[in-house]
């Protein structure tokens, strides 16, 4: 539409112009109003149409997602583990195999997107328990990752406990407090992991989730303390920016990439420029932007604080990382719902991960609800419908942007109790969870124990009268007199005794002992 309008009014400037003028000799607004109607509508068209996908893709993803069945696991964990947080570094690791490497029509057509996960930590009026939600078709994965190193423990799945509570607020019965956690520096550098809780003197992990477990555990009735972690499979491109960190905090310099124009040039030209280095004997390698020989950088010694950042950032991104979003939320019935005591718990139960030299966590203020002063209250409850919404539906798009961590860090943040810490008021498994043994034999009533005879049915005699008691023909006689019937000696055949001496032999051998 802007080049039709554009079209007269091009028309009557050049008429009106003299043809001496230049055409950067007049005015710059005019200059520039001819530049915005020539070229302006490039950038704004592409926008809407860029806006359009976008609005398309969102379409395709929600029809996809509905799709999808899940289902809410509860782990009752074993009253007396000897595991520590490693244990849980492979099911993270192991939730990087549902990644699939998704093609145009699946991203853009289908709209396929990578499976999400959320582990949950809740405490239900003090009773604490560990869940997990995931779609139906990866429950065999989180089941075999939890009993491999935990096989004592009690898997179940249950409701979804936030049906139970509104979505919308002002509510007459509840309120609710809570926000979203992103981290404070770069993803690239870590936080607290529970390699960083060991004892060096006794070795024994002072477990960094105790605190946590210990402040829910103090919610009284009417009141509920929800953490969620989030987590997505993606690629691990994210750990490039950590390459890109050491590479500068040690002095290398980047290879750039050339251009395909370049490297074809370099190509045509090799040959001569090779035969005029031979006869000149000069280095002619500089006509390309190469150096004219590589030389060997020297050791870069860094200060202790950069040798410590270097070695983090080198640890965390060996390791596999997930996409996390981290929600917390307190909700409970008004009447004892006590948001200022409740606040200072919600701002500093992942404080134990701060290391102030890397990273820690940190709210996500424009998701938080807060009424510090009037303009903040308007927009109140809309804050607390968008956090309550995004937790209850495990949304990924609702608040902060997600952020990496690795296994180790996520197994740090969710992970079960210790055997040197003894937590209050945890589901923990009642019964030691066993297999039958292989060997042992199934029987049912016609089948007998190997080894052993049945006992053989006795006759029975039927009564006189009954329907089954013999008749004699006419003209014979009954074998056995009438008056005698009841009393008759029918022969019994006795069953076989087991020898005293010999009763291993009578044993099956398969029956465990």
């Amino acid at each position: 539409m802007f080049p039709l309008f554009a079209i007269p009014l091009i028309g009557e400037a050049v008429t009106q112009t003299p043809a001496a003028v230049s055409y950067f000799d007049r005015p710059i607004d005019v200059m520039l109003f001819d530049a915005f109607v020539w070229f302006g509508w490039i950038p704004i068209v592409t926008t809407v149409i860029w806006g359009i996908v976008i609005m398309w893709q969102n379409y395709r993803v929600g029809l996809y997602v509905s799709g999808y069945k899940w289902v809410v696991l509860a782990i009752d964990v074993p009253a007396m583990t000897e595991q520590t947080p490693k244990a849980l570094e492979n099911l993270f690791a192991t939730i990087y195999g549902a990644k699939s490497s998704l093609t145009w029509k699946e991203q853009w057509v289908v709209g396929k997107v990578q499976p999400t996960f959320s582990f949950e930590i809740i405490s239900t009026e003090g009773y604490i328990q560990f869940l997990v939600r995931t779609q139906t078709r990866f429950r065999d994965n989180i089941e075999a990752g939890i009993y491999a190193h935990y096989p004592d423990a009690e898997i179940t799945e249950v409701e979804d406990y936030v049906k139970y509570f509104p979505s919308n607020f002002p509510d007459e019965e509840y309120d609710m407090w809570g926000g979203e956690f992103v981290l404070d520096k770069p993803e690239i550098y870590p936080i607290r992991t529970y390699v960083d809780f060991e004892d060096r003197l006794t070795g024994e992990i002072k477990d960094p989730l105790g605190h946590t477990l210990e402040q829910l555990a103090k919610m009284r009735p009417g009141e509920h303390f929800w953490i969620q972690f989030i987590v997505q499979p993606q690629s691990n491109d994210w750990m490039q920016a950590g390459v890109n960190k050491l590479n500068a905090l040690y002095g290398k310099k980047a290879k750039v990439k050339k251009s395909p124009i370049m490297s074809a040039l370099e190509s045509v030209l090799a040959w001569p420029v090779g035969m005029l280095e031979n006869v000149t004997g000069a280095d002619l390698s500089f006509l390309f932007g190469g150096a004219a020989e590589e030389k060997k950088e020297p050791m870069v010694f860094l200060p202790l604080q950069e040798t410590k950042e270097a070695e983090a950032i080198y640890h965390k991104i060996g390791k596999v990382g997930l996409l996390t979003k981290i929600r917390i939320v307190y909700i409970g019935r008004k009447n004892v719902f006590v948001k200022v005591e409740r606040t200072t718990m919600v701002k500093g139960i992942l404080n134990q991960y701060t290391n102030l030299t890397l990273n820690k966590f940190a709210l996500f203020i424009p998701q938080v609800p807060k009424d510090d002063y009037f303009w903040m209250r308007w927009v109140y409850t809309k804050k607390q419908r968008n956090l309550m919404n995004g937790y209850k539906t495990r949304n990924w798009g609702i608040g902060a942007d997600p952020f990496y961590l690795n296994v180790e860090e996520l197994a740090s943040l969710w992970h079960f109790p210790t055997i040197g810490f003894k937590p209050p008021l945890v589901k923990k498994a009642e019964a030691r969870r066993a297999e039958p043994p292989v060997g042992l034999p199934i029987t049912h009533e016609e089948i007998t124990f190997p080894g052993l005879t049945a006992e053989p049915e006795l006759p029975i005699m039927p009564s006189e009268g009954s329907p089954e008691a013999p008749v004699a023909p006419e003209g014979e006689t009954s074998p056995v007199p009438a008056d005698t019937l009841s009393t008759a000696e029918v022969p019994r055949v006795e069953p076989p005794t087991k020898p005293k001496e010999d009763t291993d032999s009578y044993v099956p051998p398969n029956l465990p002992m």
